[in-house]
């Protein structure tokens, strides 16, 4: 039991007058400080904090070393530091509040003064100098803590006097999430080691090609190191992904570690050795660091607690998943008040450490954002790998407060991926006025989610998991009907559907599955479809041979007002740009104007005109759009392909005479022997397939799962037999989808 000694406190005002800390304080100030502290000798292994238990009082060393122990999840223990005369320990808990995040206890027998919370307060509320203060010295042990727990991760165990040379070399850099550390081209000035957040490492855009990411940096890896190892500018430039905290070696102080300390320079070549790999491979950054998604309510008053927890539990199912609110703080011992300090407090570099601990025990990390602005949420947007905005589809859709607040509209700078989810009570409505939403901000994508079905919430853990299943469907005229037996067969093996990309008929479908429409309904719409007869209708042959007024009008009696971003799933509709000579990706707009440019049969129907430009088939560039679903979606795609490479074949010898054919049509009869040879619609279709076919193999190759049921004995203008093609697919994929369902 520690004893309290009032005699050797003479000595504390010589040694507040000595201290780093107290020495620029003024003498009636630290006069006040000294009357207010206590003397306590402490035997050798004696605590004076505790990891995990709240501290309630100051400590400045008198004489003898006191060690800071981190007990770590794994279980071990470790010293981390050791304090001697004049320094101070304990500043943390009555600066931030809360519990100690170490264990400090004594090497030996020791001395020192000890200065209780009340006594704190009571000083701080008269002498503000002391509070700035000990705020300075706390967010400088935080860094310095830091960094002890990175370095032997990098550079192996290392003793006093290495740790001592390194921490008086070092610098520290802050930065905000998109702020740019150095740029390619910029001379080697410094080395930089992370200690909390992540950076991403790119060739910048140039020459019209967008920018490119090389790798990523996270906690404990070094950043910086070729440009000091070869003399050269910065081959990349580097910003942040998420709020950073950056150790900082300056390069003359680099050439003195590289030349007496070995394990530096393995330490820089390991890394670098380690981003090179990276950028050599198509594989996603190892998933150990975690992923951080931050929900932000964009309609005030939205409680959002609720959903938060059940998307946590959905993404349970792809690893560790952890919910996290300002509710959580006083785990990290930071008082519940904390959400109003200003964001420079060493309360938020507590947090960032804490939240990059808790990053590295979890697949997962869910933040959830307070309903107004706070220091907690600018830090949980901050530490975001992506933000996920919720609102309720029914609401105001202008930004309110919070979210001008967290997610400020800046072109100029990197900023995090945001997603939208647009709430709906249930599906008695479908949604309208996704388009508002979407104008009034900048989002990389949107979901519409029903809060009375579990799938949707399965749906958007997905996607944010970078599991998600997505569906391309190829064109091919009426035998793209097979896709609706696909998706029954899809259906009853339950497996989802998260994203449908198409091209032409497959579009036509693809539109039916994103609208939710029911296996009997798809069936019903194909009917309806070939009642329409869309491609009849011969006109004057000088934009096209068929008008496409029928199209269009059966497209629309199909789609009414329909807007693409108001489907319950994400579709992306294919065309062709005839004037840009590109392929055009339609995801917002008129439903049936995106199928019709889709569907356009160059020479058979007229091009789609949009703002001058002429749209037509996308299977003329792309007709199995499996690349789009990959762009657009991470996980899985299923594609179905209800083409075939050479399946136009005939038993005629020449073609007859086009008037006697013609004559012979009106009679009822055929002008010659044999079979038929394929109609002007029959070859303009299979040579618009030609032109894509060599894309369309590789898209086959790309996609995870490839349909192809067997439709030979189907003509790419069949309609009259949808239901037996319908029927085709259904056959052929329930025969296909249980391998791909037992891995699901």
């Amino acid at each position: 039991m520690a004893v309290s000694t009032e005699h050797e406190s003479q000595d504390l005002p010589a040694l507040l007058s000595a201290s780093a800390t107290f020495g620029a304080l003024d003498e009636i100030t630290r006069a006040r400080l000294a009357a207010a502290m206590r003397a306590q000798r402490v035997a050798p292994g004696e605590v004076l904090l505790r990891q995990g238990e709240v501290g309630d009082a100051l400590f400045v060393v008198g004489r003898g070393q006191l060690h800071v122990r981190l007990r770590r999840d794994d279980g071990s223990d470790t010293v981390i530091d050791t304090v001697g005369r004049g320094d101070v320990i304990g500043e943390l808990q009555l600066v931030v509040g809360g519990a100690a995040s170490a264990t400090v206890l004594a090497a030996g027998e020791a001395l020192v003064f000890r200065l209780q919370r009340p006594d704190f307060e009571a000083l701080c509320g008269t002498t503000p100098a002391l509070l700035d203060t000990l705020t300075h010295i706390a967010a400088r042990h935080l860094q310095r803590r830091q960094l002890l727990a990175v370095l032997p991760a990098m550079f192996g165990t290392l003793d006093t006097a290495d740790q001592a040379a390194l921490e008086r070399q070092v610098s520290w850099r802050t930065l905000h999430r998109g702020e740019v550390l150095f740029r390619k081209g910029d001379r080697g000035d410094a080395w930089y080691v992370v200690t909390s957040g992540r950076l991403a490492v790119v060739e910048p855009a140039h020459n019209g090609l967008p920018e490119r990411l090389l790798s990523e940096v996270g906690r404990g890896e070094g950043i910086g190191e070729m440009a000091l190892l070869t003399g050269q500018p910065r081959a990349a430039t580097v910003y942040a992904l998420r709020d950073a905290e950056l150790a900082c070696f300056a390069v003359e102080l680099v050439a003195e570690l590289v030349a007496t300390r070995p394990q530096v320079t393995l330490a820089m070549l390991r890394g670098l050795a380690q981003r090179i790999t990276q950028q050599g491979s198509t594989a996603p950054r190892a998933e150990a660091a975690g992923l951080t998604l931050t929900l932000v309510p964009a309609t005030p008053g939205l409680d959002i607690a609720g959903l938060a927890q059940r998307i946590t539990a959905a993404l349970s199912r792809f690893g560790p998943a952890r919910l996290l609110s300002s509710a959580q703080l006083h785990e990290v011992g930071v008082a519940h008040d904390a959400a109003a300090r200003p964001d420079p407090h060493p309360t938020w570099t507590r947090v960032s450490t804490w939240l990059e601990e808790q990053s590295a025990l979890h697949r997962f990390l869910v933040l959830v954002a307070d309903a107004a602005p706070s220091g907690w949420s600018a830090r949980a947007v901050g530490h975001a790998d992506q933000v996920v905005i919720v609102a309720d589809a029914t609401g105001d859709a202008e930004p309110g407060a919070l979210e001008r607040a967290l997610l400020p509209s800046s072109p100029e700078q990197r900023d995090v991926r945001r997603l939208l989810v647009l709430l709906h009570r249930d599906d008695s409505q479908p949604p309208r006025g996704t388009a508002r939403w979407l104008a009034a901000r900048q989002v990389e994508a949107h979901l519409h989610l029903r809060l009375d079905r579990d799938d949707d919430i399965k749906r958007l853990a997905r996607r944010l998991a970078g599991r998600g299943v997505a569906l391309a469907l190829s064109g091919g005229g009426a035998r793209a009907c097979a896709h609706m037996g696909v998706v029954r067969a899809l259906r009853e093996h339950a497996i989802p559907i998260d994203l449908v990309t198409g091209t032409s008929a497959g579009a036509l479908v693809g539109y039916l599955a994103a609208a939710g429409a029911s296996d009997e309904q798809m069936a019903d719409a194909a009917a309806r479809f070939y009642r329409a007869r869309p491609f009849k209708g011969y006109t004057l042959p000088l934009f096209s041979l068929l008008s496409g007024d029928r199209l269009s009008r059966a497209l629309q009696a199909q789609c009414g007002d329909t807007q693409l971003e108001d489907l319950w799933l994400p579709l992306v509709v294919v065309s062709s740009n005839l004037t840009r000579r590109s392929v055009e990706l339609h995801t917002r707009g008129p439903a049936w104007q995106a199928l019709r440019a889709s569907s356009s049969l160059p020479g058979l129907v007229e091009p789609q005109l949009r703002d001058g430009q002429l749209l037509v088939d996308g299977g003329l560039i792309d007709n199995l759009p499996v690349g789009v679903a990959r762009e657009r979606l991470a996980g899985r795609v299923i594609a179905v392909d209800v083409t075939s490479d050479l399946d136009l074949t005939t038993t005629a010898r020449a073609y007859p005479s086009p008037w006697l054919e013609l004559a012979a049509r009106l009679m009822g009869r055929r002008a010659g022997a044999g079979a038929a040879p394929p109609g002007m619609s029959e070859v303009m279709m299979h040579s618009l397939l030609l032109a894509s076919l060599a894309h369309t193999r590789r898209m086959r190759a790309e996609a995870d799962l490839c349909l192809r049921p067997d439709l030979a004995g189907f003509g790419l203008l069949a309609l009259a037999r949808h239901a037996e093609i319908i029927e085709a697919g259904y056959q052929y994929a329930s025969a296909h989808l249980g391998a791909f369902a037992a891995a699901a």
